[in-house]
């Protein structure tokens, strides 16, 4: 037997809304009381007069920004969160929040960015109970332009900002990677004191130009965080490479952190001898015009030759070092910055220890002995390679 048509009016509706997209379930205020959460965790506080949803977007209005650095609030006006959805976990996801312009002023140094936009904003349900502790996180962040400036002009700008990461597929690891296209940067203005200020200029530095890369991961379970790259390249200068890797920066850690109090420089210290684990690191540095310079420079305030001032550079370090690093360590590091003064190429300091070092042990070798720290690790030191 067919059923009537007046019947089959209410079952057809309500399968096409059940099949309609879920952002019709949405409610501003919740989403906009989510950011604001998930910001807090951030140190961002966030307010906002109104909320309100027209199809997937939530626009607030009246919006204002004040970090705990910043110490006062910044206007923004109206925030349009586009193409908001709520996951089938409880998350929501922004799909893209744009700001064309962006300023701030405080202690006569104006800050401000432009086309700064995020796309892929992700907002936990719950950030207590998010594995990632509430870190922010997005699929892209970036600028295309960042401006520095006082009162007398431009003291730094950038662009082609972006940053980018991506949550693995077990939901137990932030890959992120970020660059700075392009920067510029016055270091007459920037630095302090006339000796510092003779010298760049000296070598021709008082404005550098250059760019930036960054890769890494954070495993939020254990807390291990590894920078495989950071690197910054100055140009007629040299590129200077990061890398570190630690353990135990878990959001447990960073929850103990908030709540240790008034200086989070001693709560950091504190809770890195505890909980924190040495992983490895290293620094190097490839010329590219920098070492030049500096020996000529100095061999012109001594009054002498680069070549002298090599000389000197091999013979004092053994003198100053061996005492805290043994002979045989400080030999190889004065054979290393021989070698790279010489012929400068590059030149790396390492430590890559045996296995996985508590800070809390690393302090303790330091005071004792910093030969065993270097030893313990693996402290190594060489040039052109």
């Amino acid at each position: 037997m067919n059923s009537h048509p007046k019947r089959l009016v209410p079952i057809l509706l309500a399968g096409l809304m059940a099949g309609m997209p879920n952002a019709f379930a949405l409610e501003a205020g919740a989403v906009g009381a989510r950011l604001k959460e998930v910001l807090s965790r951030q140190k961002i506080e966030l307010d906002y007069d109104s909320a309100t949803l027209e199809g997937s977007d939530v626009t607030l209005e009246g919006v204002t920004l004040k970090s705990a650095e910043a110490g006062e609030s910044l206007p923004l006006g109206t925030l349009v969160l586009e193409d908001v959805r709520e996951r089938e976990d409880g998350s929501y996801r922004i799909e893209t929040v744009e700001l064309e312009s962006f300023k701030h002023q405080k202690d006569g140094i104006t800050v401000a960015m432009t086309d700064l936009a995020v796309s892929g904003l992700v907002l936990p349900p719950d950030v207590s109970d998010d594995p990632f502790g509430g870190f922010l996180r997005f699929d892209r962040m970036e600028a295309a332009r960042l401006d520095v400036t006082n009162a007398d002009g431009p003291i730094a700008t950038a662009e082609n900002l972006y940053s980018n990461s991506a949550v693995s597929a077990d939901k137990q690891t932030i890959d992120m990677n970020g660059a700075i296209g392009s920067f510029w940067l016055d270091l007459g203005v920037m630095l302090e004191g006339e000796k510092a200020l003779r010298t760049v200029e000296a070598l021709g530095y008082q404005e550098v130009t250059g760019s930036a890369v960054m890769e890494g991961n954070w495993r939020a379970s254990d807390g291990r965080v590894t920078l495989s790259r950071y690197e910054a390249a100055i140009d007629s200068a040299g590129t200077l490479t990061l890398m570190l890797d630690l353990a135990g920066y878990t959001p447990e850690f960073f929850r103990q952190l908030e709540e240790s109090g008034d200086d989070p420089m001693r709560g950091m210290a504190m809770l890195g001898m505890q909980q924190l684990t040495f992983h490895g690191a290293s620094v190097r540095f490839v010329d590219d015009g920098l070492a030049e310079k500096g020996l000529a420079h100095a061999a012109q305030e001594q009054g002498s030759s680069p070549e002298d001032i090599v000389s000197q550079v091999k013979a004092a370090i053994p003198q100053q070092l061996s005492s805290f690093l043994g002979d045989e360590l400080a030999g190889q590091i004065a054979e290393a910055v021989g070698t790279f003064l010489e012929s400068p190429g590059s030149i790396e300091i390492s430590a890559k220890p045996a296995s996985p070092l508590p800070f809390a042990i690393l302090m303790g070798a330091a005071m004792v002995s910093p030969e065993m720290l270097a030893k313990q690790i693996g402290l190594n030191v060489v040039a052109n390679e």
